[in-house]
């Protein structure tokens, strides 16, 4: 686990950086080396013994040192003197969906705000009101955040829980007693925001197994124990639930354990329906009816459907579709062909032009886009039309020296406040693509930045929205926008909506980009890859495609480059 636990000392050094309105650069350097440190395939403590962490991107000398500090002694000596400097609860105020942290640091400074129960009492005692810049609104709208972080609870990301999960599953796949270990629950359904982790495990003898557990390295506490099932509260933090079935029902307990309980409930009243006991007589396991099934598969299709995959077992219609013989072909990763949204050196990513080629033809890609900040985000190093133009003049020659994978020469142009772009349209139309993005002003109200990103998709330029609701996930709620008045502009404009695989947004979600296919409107799956390792995130993104029942028809990084070409054309 050393690699999340490090990876959230220099997240939360980052956070501190900037409640102390220190520069902005320093504070993104540690997220984006974070980041690197998180999507690691080995441990971190292994890579530095080799001698080989400056390899990994975003990694320098001084980074490379705190992460020796950590191996060494768990502990950053900088990380304690931020600690001592801003109280815990000021950067729990961040989690506030509309509190940044330069206001969190205001709170502080000015009301002596520490916690987010006293920004709570600030708010109702009308004091938030008399600082410059802010109102009554300001109050209600911090009072309704409060009030949606703690029905959150303390739910974790699915970019998170993967690598979390991986990492067991890897080490119990290694202790002799269990002959297969899978991801269930939530986690296998692919959801965004996880209660917990759930794995399932065979071996030739259950309780053997759950009695291990307790006793694994990484395992913090026992929380209960039932008797197919253990939880157990990991050292880094989330909780766990491990299910043990015999190799002949492991099928039987995957798929109860994988839910959903509707999803469950409905395929139990087919059964029923068509004269089929199921449940053997403990509840636990399968009834003789199902002697001889070995697999999901089999299951599904002894009850005259073809295989469920299971990040579409919702209970939402998907049995229904089954019976009727019109379950989508949901879109797999060898489908994708190119991913048209990255950022390079030139503006806040690592990568040099060529690294991000290569890196992208390595994956099998067809094409990549490197598509850099515009000149007004100065916090991320945005390139003016000067610097846009010289980019381009070095694609040109990237693409000249490398065979097959095609650079091409986009734009993360910024959607202002009255929804201009802060790009003329003839510096535009030289780009390849075009992805058009709000990264501020993020408190107007609804028809504000409904048509901010109305207006951005009239211009005939604009090939993309990138991350349409700009949340942040369990961070910052999406802001205040009309949906389904965008996905309409975008089906009339032929605009494409992005689903933003960054673990920290997944933008658009599921029920968004369902609603924008039924209606017609094409999307595209990018990474806004900052970093190399960054561009392994597609999977993310394409388990929001699958949840939303999309095909690699619906997705216009699944196309030929010159399909995209094509359809990009269409709108000018």
């Amino acid at each position: 686990m050393n690699n999340l636990a490090l990876a959230r000392a220099f997240f939360e050094i980052a956070d501190l950086m900037e409640l102390n309105g220190e520069n902005p650069f320093r504070a993104n350097a540690y997220r984006r080396a974070a980041r690197a440190i998180e999507m690691l395939p080995e441990d971190v403590g292994e890579v530095f013994e080799r001698g080989t962490i400056r390899d990994v991107p975003g990694i320098g000398v001084a980074l490379a040192e705190k992460i020796g500090e950590w191996l060494s002694t768990k502990e950053i000596k900088y990380l304690e003197e931020l600690r001592q400097e801003v109280p815990p609860g000021v950067v729990e105020m961040t989690k506030i969906a509309g509190v940044g942290s330069k206001m969190a640091r205001r709170f502080y400074a000015e009301l002596g705000v520490t916690t987010i129960d006293e920004l709570e009492h600030a708010c109702r005692k009308r004091k938030i009101r008399t600082l410059r810049g802010m109102g009554a609104r300001t109050e209600w709208n911090i009072i309704r955040g409060i009030q949606a972080l703690r029905e959150r609870g303390n739910q974790i990301p699915l970019g998170v829980a993967l690598p979390v999960a991986r990492e067991m599953q890897g080490h119990l796949e290694v202790l002799p007693q269990i002959k297969q270990v899978d991801l269930a629950g939530d986690l296998r359904r692919r959801r965004e925001l996880l209660d917990k982790l759930e794995l399932v495990v065979a071996g030739l003898d259950p309780e053997e197994i759950l009695s291990l557990l307790p006793g694994l390295a990484e395992v913090e506490e026992i929380i209960a124990r039932n008797g197919s099932s253990i939880r157990l509260r990991l050292k880094s933090g989330p909780e766990l639930e491990i299910f043990a079935a015999v190799p002949e029902s492991y099928w039987w307990t995957l798929w109860k354990a994988t839910g959903s309980s509707e999803h469950v409930a409905q395929v139990l009243a087919l059964a029923e329906e068509r004269g089929l006991a199921l449940i053997g007589g403990k509840g636990l396991e399968p009834a003789a009816s199902l002697n001889g099934v070995l697999s999901e598969a089999e299951f599904y299709q002894l009850l005259g459907l073809p295989f469920i995959p299971p990040e579409i077992r919702e209970g939402k219609g998907e049995l229904n579709a089954a019976r009727q013989g019109l379950l989508p072909q949901l879109v797999e990763l060898s489908d994708i062909k190119g991913d048209l949204h990255c950022h390079s050196r030139w503006s806040d990513g690592v990568m040099s032009l060529e690294e991000l080629a290569q890196a992208a033809r390595a994956k099998g890609y067809e094409y990549v886009a490197v598509c850099d900040h515009s000149q007004s985000l100065t916090v991320a190093n945005g390139l003016s039309i000067e610097r846009l133009r010289a980019q381009h003049r070095e694609i040109q020659e990237v693409n000249e020296k490398l065979d097959n994978i095609q650079l091409l020469s986009g734009i993360e142009v910024d959607i202002m406040a009255d929804g201009s772009l802060d790009l003329p349209d003839s510096v535009l139309a030289e780009r390849d693509v075009v992805v058009a993005s709000i990264h501020s002003g993020f408190r107007q109200d609804v028809e504000q930045l409904t048509m901010r990103v109305i207006k951005a998709m009239e211009n005939p330029h604009v090939d993309i929205i990138g991350h349409p609701t700009g949340r942040l996930l369990g961070r910052r709620a999406p802001y205040a926008i009309d949906m389904e008045r965008v996905i309409e502009a975008a089906a009339k404009t032929g605009t494409v909506l992005e689903i933003n695989a960054s673990p920290d947004r997944l933008d658009l979600n599921d029920i968004n980009a369902q609603a924008a296919m039924e209606a017609g409107v094409k999307i595209v799956i990018n990474t806004d890859a900052h970093s190399q390792p960054e561009l392994d995130n597609m999977h993310l993104g394409l388990s929001v495609a699958r949840r939303a029942w999309l095909t690699k028809d619906d997705l216009v990084n699944t196309w030929t480059l010159k399909d995209v070409k094509e359809y990009f054309s269409r709108k000018v």
